[in-house]
């Protein structure tokens, strides 16, 4: 049953339905959803610096078996999108949440004012802008689920606003369902051939040194 709420108090509560213990995050982004996660028990980890919140997404990831959170605002998605290289690389479903110029302050050369595709795209597997409100249900659960499901890797959400708060104030009706199958890695696990499974067997029983 959908509720009427402010977009960073669901921000909060969808992230605890998916089973976040913790989010990394470099001051100052997505401040009034920071605030929600205090009171659903979400415990913030402030880092040092972009690529640190990065790095420590990666190891809770690899930790817990489930997506690592971080974020970070819009002047430093570049340095964010540095740290994602080793969980690409690795396998591990961090999601990253950035901040970004409005539409109506793009291309005017203003302070902050960077494309985020090109700095994300080598290094996540999924990319999108949200650019209203209501696409905050379905990108959220498309992140989880681009996340955990094939080939566990990055994947990143550009929030509007330089500090992703231009969309978290206002209200909406928003139904809080959380696909609980992607709160962890791999989502699924594909069955192996039987077969094939038979075969190495039998190569490594005949095997005279067997590694």
């Amino acid at each position: 049953m959908p509720e009427k709420m402010t977009g960073a108090r669901y921000f909060a509560q969808l992230l605890k339905a998916y089973g976040v213990s913790h989010v990394f995050f470099m001051d100052a982004v997505l401040r009034r959803a920071l605030a929600q996660m205090e009171d659903v028990g979400i415990t913030r980890i402030l880092g040092h610096s972009e690529k640190g919140v990065g790095y420590m997404a990666d190891g809770y990831s690899r930790i817990a078996g489930k997506p690592g959170i971080c974020m970070a605002q819009s002047v430093g998605a570049a340095n964010l999108a540095a740290s994602l290289q080793d969980p690409y690389l690795g396998h591990s479903p961090v999601i990253a949440f950035t901040g970004r110029h409005v539409a109506a302050m793009q291309y005017r050369n203003a302070y902050q004012e960077v494309a985020h595709d090109g700095l994300f795209a080598p290094v996540t597997k999924f990319h999108a802008q949200m650019d209203v409100i209501e696409q905050m249900p379905h990108l959220i659960r498309q992140a989880f689920r681009e996340a955990t499901t094939g080939t566990p890797r990055p994947v990143h959400v550009d929030v509007a606003g330089l500090t992703g708060d231009a969309l978290t104030p206002f209200e909406a009706d928003f139904d809080l369902r959380a696909d609980e199958v992607h709160s962890r890695f791999p989502a699924f696990r594909p069955a192996p051939d039987a077969a094939a499974v038979r075969r190495a067997a039998d190569a490594i029983a005949q095997a005279e040194r067997p590694v």
